[in-house]
């Protein structure tokens, strides 16, 4: 019969497995920051970790593509200009104004938005910059007045981007998600399954089988 300790570090070793499977897209995670400066200047900043940057760089690029860090920061930011747009009003007059990469565990890209209207009626961010890791989330955060107070996540539901719109003083989201299928969650059921599965045939089992022999 399987004994209390050896039942005990298969739960341990089951849910860590399961934690593994479920949690990893916390890994995969990147937000998109719209602030201003204390001089008045919009600011965009995209947060991630560094792996996540060379993840996408030498998918995109191949691992050959540059062998110093300057080379590597000219194709974040070639990757960034191809797979990034941001739309106020229907309008495509944004610029982005000296775009740089500070290299670092938590890896940024900043630059400065221009053109930016006075009344915002509509907002258009469409971010595949992280699309080729898989199961990525970036959480967009806007930090001006006049911009929605809520996050929104860009992901593979919503194909990396956010249409929202004021309607009767509210943000309206016009891009509704598509239903999600987590294998991560899928998994932790079946297991669990297996789990109560094996308890039942080398600890109950024996146990009613041992009972009622007597």
């Amino acid at each position: 019969m399987l004994n209390k300790k050896r039942l005990l570090q298969l739960f341990i070793f089951s849910f860590m497995m399961m934690g593994k499977v479920v949690f990893a897209h916390q890994l995969d995670l990147s937000n998109i920051i719209i602030s201003k400066t204390n001089n008045g200047k919009v600011i965009l900043q995209v947060n991630s970790s560094l792996s996540a940057f060379q993840e996408e760089i030498n998918y995109n690029y191949t691992q050959g593509s540059y062998k110093t860090p300057e080379e590597f920061q000219n194709l974040v930011l070639q990757h960034f200009l191809s797979n990034f747009s941001l739309s106020i009003n229907n309008e495509e007059n944004l610029q982005f104004k000296n775009p740089k990469v500070f290299l670092g565990h938590e890896t940024k890209l900043v630059a400065e938005i221009l053109g930016l209207p006075d009344t915002i009626r509509v907002i258009d961010i469409k971010s595949e910059i992280f699309k080729d890791i898989y199961n990525n989330q970036s959480v967009v955060i806007f930090m001006l007045e006049g911009f929605p107070k809520e996050k929104y996540t860009l992901d593979n539901n919503n194909d990396h981007e956010i249409n929202v719109i004021m309607e009767n003083g509210t943000w309206e989201n016009l891009k509704p998600e598509r239903a999600s299928f987590n294998l991560g969650y899928l998994f932790l059921f079946f297991s669990l399954i297996l789990i109560g599965f094996f308890i039942y045939l080398k600890v109950i089992k024996p146990f009613i089988k041992t009972k009622y022999a007597k």
